[in-house]
């Protein structure tokens, strides 16, 4: 009788543990490229928010090869997938989209397309949000130019353009169809403008070289220049207004939470909740730009 006792406890604990199993979401991070830094936090922040166990994919590591991802998610299947980066999403939307995805860190994500189980955190502060807060640090521009690729960023481009009218804003826009032209288009664009808007785009900042020559054209010109990663300091950019990278990968978590608990709203791609402001005093004395010294207050870090 005891025999039979302890088999059927056995068996309980089995068959409870499967149920308990079945409750516990499969996850799966692809990360398009974990040495990179802001992938990295967003990843790590990810890891740290969500309450369930995650399988990980870095796909610069050469064991993953297409074939091998695609393999592992038919067998995994996870429930949900966070990518992090283009790369990572466009392997998981070709593969699984009928299974829920969450992305963030995508340049201009409107460019691509959407499943109707694909969430996410843009990649871009609000336009207009970044528009007001350039008004009120410099009260005198009036003009800001920006170099822009219709590839990567005609959505986000048209989308700042409908949000500087009736700003006080004139916004422009100078398309850049090779990386080979960005200097001369910029300077065509120097003498109608202020500033100079630098956005993330591939084709407008191929590499160091250009970004160096970018800022060294504006210097001469003195065109203070607002941009939108800390990195850019080093470069002598004015202001940067930048998307805080472990807030991503927080609220990537809380959106793929949502989902899983079948309580996500109808906002399915987010803005980015948290940002920084970095303002280059020093520069700004050098160019003799007028500035509103209230908006120093909102600013998290003043180089002087």
């Amino acid at each position: 009788m005891k025999v039979f006792k302890f088999i059927g406890f056995v068996f309980l604990l089995i068959l409870l543990g499967a149920l308990f199993a079945d409750e516990i979401p499969k996850i799966l991070v692809i990360n398009s490229n974990a040495s990179v830094e802001k992938y990295h936090v967003a990843q790590e922040e990810f890891k740290k928010t969500i309450a369930f166990p995650v399988l990980e994919i870095n796909l610069e590591e050469q064991k993953w090869k297409i074939s091998k991802v695609e393999e592992l998610l038919y067998d995994e299947y996870p429930d949900l997938v966070y990518c992090i980066g283009a790369k990572a999403y466009l392997i998981a939307n070709k593969y699984i989209s009928e299974r829920h995805i969450v992305f963030s860190s995508i340049v201009n994500w409107e460019r691509w397309p959407v499943a109707g189980k694909t969430y996410g955190v843009s990649n871009e502060l609000h336009p207009g949000m970044q528009l007001t807060l350039y008004r009120y640090v410099f009260p005198a521009v009036r003009k800001i130019g920006i170099l822009y690729s219709k590839r990567y960023n005609r959505e986000w481009f048209e989308n700042t353009l409908k949000f500087s009218r009736g700003m006080g804003i004139e916004i422009v826009g100078k398309p850049v169809h090779k990386s080979m032209h960005v200097i001369s288009s910029l300077k065509e664009l120097i003498p109608d403008i202020d500033a100079l808007w630098v956005v993330s785009d591939p084709i407008v900042m191929p590499d160091k070289d250009v970004i160096k020559s970018i800022f060294n054209t504006c210097e001469v010109h003195h065109i203070p220049v607002f941009t939108y990663h800390d990195a850019f300091a080093e470069y002598g950019a004015m202001l940067i207004v930048s998307v805080d990278d472990p807030t991503t990968g927080r609220q990537a978590a809380d959106v793929a939470s949502q989902v899983l608990s079948d309580n996500m709203g109808e906002d399915r791609v987010q803005l980015p909740a948290g940002s920084r402001i970095v303002f280059n005093l020093k520069k700004a004395n050098a160019y003799g730009m007028q500035y509103n010294e209230e908006a120093l207050s909102t600013v998290n870090q003043i180089i002087e």
